[in-house]
């Protein structure tokens, strides 16, 4: 399977407060090709601060052994992460601990 045909499906399952003005996030990936087969499903960490959004290396290498498909699913993680940026600090429970 090449990036181009690789499709993300993303779902925020679980956001956790770390520090004072970050967050990691729990978001459940689905990586499937236009015929339907899924690559992967399961969770990949993201961490979010003030200074950016940053996919767990570790969870984005267990996803796909492809390297063009690890590059896509991280800027399009970062991508969807943004979008929900604002409604994160709404979900987030006060637990220091992953």
């Amino acid at each position: 399977m090449d990036q181009e045909q690789a499709r993300f499906r993303f779902t925020v399952c679980k956001v956790v407060k770390n520090g004072e003005d970050g967050y990691a996030i729990t978001v459940h990936v689905k990586i499937t090709d236009p015929s339907k087969k899924i690559h992967f499903d399961g969770p990949v960490i993201v961490e979010m601060n003030t200074i950016g959004i940053f996919p767990r290396p570790s969870d984005i290498a267990k996803a796909t052994p492809y390297k063009g498909i690890r590059g896509k699913l991280g800027a399009e993680i970062k991508r969807y992460i943004k979008i929900q940026k604002k409604f994160i600090p709404e979900l987030a429970e006060d637990d220091y601990s992953l």
